[in-house]
């Protein structure tokens, strides 16, 4: 830009900076028209070839140089008008002069680039979008043009091919400048408008569009010579989905003789939805996806093809290259639809997954097999293939640090697959939909003529990946151990870093108990919570200098949640030095494998590492193969379990590792942060607090360390950090059901999938990875606290790991990535958020949904639940628990678990629709629902809960029962007869929650509950002032029970006591038949908590010697009236806590003085009291057992 232009754009800003406020609307635009001129008269000088006419040439340049003296003397705001007028004749009248000469394209040196082509095209398109209102099809035209120069830039080719293209480009897009400059004048002149649009159409026809063979010919030439792929060239994706836009519009634009051939009309129009297909791909496709060179060859022929079409060839011609080019396309966008959708697969797979499929291609057969006849068969072989290797998945999938990497590969890459097989079943059945419903949502996404090319595909591929497997491994569900292989075990403690922050003093003592002490073999056992450093630990000590020169040979094992002694035993055998002395070929049997390894060992001094023993049975194991020559030899063993060290013990105390102290939790945070760079003292300040809240946990310090790994280094991003870091409380009830409706569950025909579950989460606690968790007085786990460093480690490895989708709003729109494969996504946004998510993840297989910032509840309309319902149609989990909505899902075939509110009085008819649904959650916004009788044919029913209560329409002896039902709530009984009957429907729950209006007068008439029932909430529906009385409860293994609102009569309580197993029992605004109860001699006998709540009446209560044999907690809450509690408790040896809250004096003395005659006995005794009016705790004594 020329000094000059540069001084008069700034003089004419100037002018509506300063009089904005005063100017009349007219002479700003006049300004900006003239700032417009300008900007073209520089394009003018720019681009033009101007050396045969000096006198334009000084014309031009003299516009500049005047209007820039004549807007210095402007000092007064009504000058502008007069001045800019002038100014304004003069440029009308040099536009005269030029339009008469046929202007010429400059050929300076570097114009003919295509990033100048761009820069210039760049430059024009906002000048003449500011200019004047343009038809769109000259702007569209000319970006078009941009998108076909960029798409040829940064190729290896010739000048002389791409000269002839840049040069017709340059003068189209300067012509359209040019026209647009001369024939447009302010204010607008008719006349000249429509002279400059025939010029527009002219240009447009005979150099822009490929009508002419002269334009076809160049453009043809360019993409001939495109003989190399793209190189390094940023934004490929949008470089290649530009010039698609381009093809996709000169297709569209394709003159239609008025005979064309029908066949060769069908065929463009295949085509044409091809590249819109073809088009949202590549807008949305990843460079790590896909290799771009192979979608560059076929958009290059493409865009000859579609220039040949112009050309006056024979139909057959034509014919043979649309076919070709329509399946070349077709391979494409199949090609770039499976990648796109295995970049996005989670890593992390449910051992129960493959089950789950397997469930579910039956289902799929029964429906569709005389529809997809062809597409059922493929199916059929896959899922041949796949249950010949359900033992071999289950074997690895378990054994999660399997010591073969290949076959943990192959596991995860067969689960891949399985997740690409439930893909292609869901997409042909949205496809089948798609034929009788307008909504081609997920056909657009996943054509029907991808599946069976990928149908096919999988099947080589799953049989490929079988004959690559050790034959004993796929025949017999087990792990080939052929001593060729190299050990996981081994080769996972290598890997492991022997550098250690702290620890110092430890070490020290250990070494000394290592090299030194009794020359009997002994045991040194390291204990400490998962993460906490014994593995690293052991690791230092087992490469200490000292300790090798002390030992003749020296061997590890890592240890497996679920091992074989033959495999702990070859992973010995196979460490150097041990491995040297192995001379035979190991044995199958364990036993021989035990006899060489001791002969191995015999009169040599060793010591082995024994790494992360999860129970007795380990050491149990190998205790005999490791003889003691009183030579010095050591086992040194870690554990989480203080009591296996201690049972394996013989000479040394169990070490028990330290949480890191301060100082070095910062160590290890500084090192895992910046290695061996410095930290600044800002940084430093903020990093001490935060490995604070790690309470000296390794682990979660390194979780902490991974998270600022990811963060710019400044001190607000790592306060983030510290602000974050507090505790999250996992709910375990919903959380294992979760577990089961997302397939993460392996059955097993010994136990239930509720009771597997719970396995799992127990050894999150007891691996420490969950904090000590809240139990009830049962000892039942009901909450899990979670560090919050481990929290936000796991979610970011959910992410990196395409677990799960988080979607979170903060502030601003939602972002909302676009992923074909997205598994999983969770909310934490606003309604409207998840309503527009819908549409993009059709095939997703869970929605966890909760509104941004709050526990309150949001609503979703009817129509918008009922669409989002239709395009989530393939959920397996949709929590909507804190959500109201108007509708419920009719067409979720594979729902298994479903969570909402509702403002309705009743839930749908249709619900018997969703065949998988395992667990449904309601919860009735107005009160008391009703269910329809359709709920009983929904057979795999395992979890029903309907809040506050229900009713069941219509119930019938011969509706159908749901056997597979475990938890139950909160049914309403009017009578004995309707609870016998919902009851005989439900043999096998575990846990019920109901309503029952009760008795009107002391009767005693038997429910018989079921035999499987263990837990059971009963309770009245009147008001405390007119209680009914209870029915006496039958059920042989309820071991916890809780009754509310019903008046017990001494037959009840006396039926209550006589329920053998029973060791929970809560009794909640209950009234006791004359304000007493009587408890006579060894009833209770296994009750090991009692609650006694809001029993306001209750005054009397006298206690037998030898009653409640097994208590240990007793909780008395607003017994006001209670004379006292019996001093028989005070002769319970097991009884450990007592709580008193809001009770009179007499209560309070009571528990005192069984306090501290249980102190003379020398009982712990844990005694709570508290003052419900304050909400204070007034006394709490913790008397220590010294027994």
């Amino acid at each position: 830009m020329s000094p000059d232009k540069d001084h008069l754009l700034e003089a004419l800003q100037q002018f509506i900076v300063q009089w904005d406020s005063d100017m009349p609307e007219t002479s700003k635009e006049r300004i900006r028209f003239l700032k417009r001129d300008f900007e073209f008269l520089h394009i003018f000088l720019t681009f033009t070839d101007l050396s045969d006419m000096p006198d334009v040439t000084y014309k031009v340049q003299a516009l500049f140089q005047d209007a820039a003296e004549d807007l210095k003397k402007v000092n007064k705001i009504h000058h502008i008008d007069r001045v800019t007028s002038r100014i304004q004749e003069k440029i009308r009248i040099t536009k005269l002069e030029i339009r008469d000469i046929h202007l010429v394209l400059s050929n300076k040196d570097g114009i003919d680039t295509p990033e100048f082509v761009i820069e210039f095209i760049d430059t024009v398109i906002p000048n003449l979008a500011d200019f004047v209102e343009l038809r769109d099809s000259v702007f569209k035209e000319l970006k078009l043009l941009r998108n076909f120069v960029f798409f040829v830039s940064g190729r290896s080719m010739e000048q002389k091919n791409l000269h002839p293209f840049l040069t017709h480009i340059l003068f189209v897009v300067g012509r359209a400048a040019m026209i647009v400059w001369l024939y447009w004048n302010f204010p607008n002149n008719d006349n000249e408008n429509q002279e400059m649009n025939d010029l527009f159409s002219n240009l447009l026809n005979m150099k822009i569009k490929p009508i002419q063979s002269g334009v076809r010919k160049i453009y043809i030439d360019v993409l001939q010579a495109v003989t190399h792929p793209i190189i390094q060239i940023e934004n490929a994706a949008d470089c290649i989905a530009g010039f698609m836009e381009t093809l996709q519009h000169n297709l569209k634009e394709l003159p239609t003789p008025s005979r064309m051939d029908v066949a060769l009309t069908d065929q463009i129009l295949v085509l044409q939805k091809l590249f819109d297909l073809l088009l949202d791909k590549l807008r949305c496709l990843s460079v790590q996806v896909f290799e771009f060179h192979l979608i560059d060859t076929v958009v290059v022929d493409s865009g000859l093809l579609v220039y040949s079409l112009y050309e006056d060839v024979s139909l057959e011609e034509k014919t043979s290259k649309l076919e070709d080019t329509i399946e070349r396309i077709k391979t494409l966008i199949y090609h770039i639809i499976r990648k796109e959708f295995q970049s996005s697969l989670p890593r992390i797979h449910g051992i129960g997954y493959v089950d789950f499929l397997l469930s579910n291609l039956e289902k799929f057969h029964d429906l569709y097999s005389d529809s997809r006849a062809d597409f059922t068969a493929q199916l059929r072989v896959i899922q041949t293939e796949l249950e010949s290797l359900q033992p071999f998945i289950r074997s690895v999938a378990l054994e999660r640090r399997n010591k073969y990497s290949k076959l943990e590969r192959s596991v995860a890459l067969l689960i891949g697959k399985v997740y690409e097989v439930e893909y292609i079943v869901n997409a042909c059945i949205s496809n089948k939909e798609v034929e009788h419903i307008v909504d081609a949502c997920i056909s657009n996404k996943v054509p029907n003529w991808c599946l069976m090319p990928w149908l096919l595909d999988l099947i080589k591929e799953i049989g490929k990946e079988i004959q690559s497997l050790p034959l004993d491994s796929v025949s017999h569900g087990t792990i080939d151990t052929d001593t060729s292989r190299t050990s996981s075990r081994l080769a996972r403690t290598q890997s492991i870093e022997d550098e250690i922050v702290g620890f110092e003093d430890e070490i020290g003592k250990i070494r000394e108990q290592l090299i030194r002490g009794s020359d009997e073999r002994d045991i040194i056992s390291i204990v400490g919570m998962s993460g906490g450093g014994k593995t690293a630990l052991a690791n230092r000590l087992y490469s200490d200098k000292s300790v090798v020169a002390r030992f003749d040979i020296r061997a590890r094992c890592y240890v497996p949640s679920v091992y074989s002694r033959r495999e702990l035993l070859l992973s010995i055998l196979e460490t150097p030095p041990v491995s040297n002395y192995v001379t035979s070929r190991l044995s199958e049997e364990a036993s021989d494998l035990a006899d060489m390894l001791r002969r191995i060992l015999l009169r040599r001094r060793y010591l082995i590492l024994i790494d992360d023993v999860p129970n007795d049975k380990v050491w149990e194991d190998l205790e005999s193969t490791f003889c003691d020559d009183k030579n010095g030899s050591r086992i040194l063993l870690t554990t989480q379990y203080y009591n296996v060290a201690n049972d394996a013990r013989l000479n040394t105390e169990p070490f028990r590792l330290r949480r890191l102290y301060d100082g070095e939790s910062w160590t290890l945070l500084k090192k895992k942060v910046f290695g061996e760079g410095d930290c600044s003292n800002a940084l430093e300040k903020v990093g001490r607090k935060i490995v604070q809240k790690c309470e000296g946990l390794p682990l979660a310090i390194v979780c902490v360390a991974s998270i600022l790994a990811g963060k710019e280094r400044t001190e607000q991003c790592w306060k983030e950090v510290v602000r974050s870091l507090d505790e999250e409380e996992i709910n375990i009830s919903k959380l294992t059901l979760l577990w089961i409706g997302e397939g993460f569950v392996k059955d097993d025909e010994h136990r239930t999938l509720e009771d597997i579950a719970e396995g799992y989460l127990k050894n999150l606690v007891e691996s420490n990875l969950v904090m000590l968790a809240k139990r009830s007085c049962g000892g039942r786990v009901k909450v899990c606290p979670i560090h919050d460093s481990l929290f936000q480690f796991c979610k970011e490895r959910a992410h990196t790991e395409n677990l799960i989708q988080r979607i979170q709003r903060s502030e601003g729109d939602v972002y909302f990535p676009n992923q074909l494969g997205q598994r999983r996504l969770a909310f934490y946004a606003e309604v409207g958020d998840l309503v527009k998510w819908r549409s993009s993840c059709s095939l997703v297989s869970s929605v966890l949904f909760r509104k941004a910032n709050t526990n309150e509840s949001s609503s979703i309309a009817k129509a918008k639940a009922s669409k989002m319902f239709h395009d989530f149609r393939f959920l397996k989990v949709l929590d909507l628990e804190f959500t109201v909505i108007d509708s419920f899902p009719t067409d979720m075939i594979y729902l298994r678990y479903f969570a909402a509110q509702t403002s309705h009085e009743s839930i749908t008819s249709s619900f018997d629709k969703l065949w998988n649904l395992e667990t449904l959650i309601v919860n009735g916004m107005r009160g008391h629902l009703s269910v329809p009788p359709t709920i009983w044919k929904t057979v795999k029913l395992r979890h029903l809960h309907i809040s506050p209560s229900f009713t069941a329409e219509q119930l019938v002896e011969d509706s159908s029962e749901l056997n597979d039902l475990v938890t139950f709530s909160t049914p309403y009984f009017s009578c004995v007869e309707d609870a016998k009957l919902m009851l005989g429907k439900t043999p096998n729950i575990r846990e019920l929650k109901c309503k029952f209006e009760g008795l009107s007068s002391a009767q005693f008439p038997m429910l018989d509950f079921p035999t499987q029932l263990e837990v059971l909430d009963i309770s009245g529906d009147q008001p405390v002032e007119s209680l009914p009385y209870l029915v006496c409860i039958s059920a042989s293994n309820l071991k916890k029970l809780k009754v509310s609102y019903f008046i017990l009569g001494s037959q009840h309580l006396s039926n209550i006591s006589q329920l053998r197993n029973l060791q929970e029992l809560e009794l909640n605004f209950v009234k006791f038949e004359y304000a007493k109860w009587e408890v006579r001699k060894d009833e209770f006998a296994e009750l090991k908590v009692l609650k006694i709540v809001n029993c306001s009446s209750f005054k009397e209560w006298t206690v037998d010697d030898d009653a409640f044999p097994n208590l240990t907690h007793m909780v008395l809450c607003c017994c006001q009236s209670l004379v006292g509690i019996p001093p028989c408790f005070e002769e319970i040896p097991s009884l450990k806590y007592i709580e008193v809250d809001n009770c009179n004096a007499f209560v309070v003395d009571s528990a005192k003085s069984i306090q501290t005659t249980k102190d003379e006995y020398v009982f712990y005794l844990e005694l709570v009291i508290k003052n419900h009016n304050s909400g204070t705790l007034l006394r709490k004594y913790h008397i220590q057992s010294h027994s």
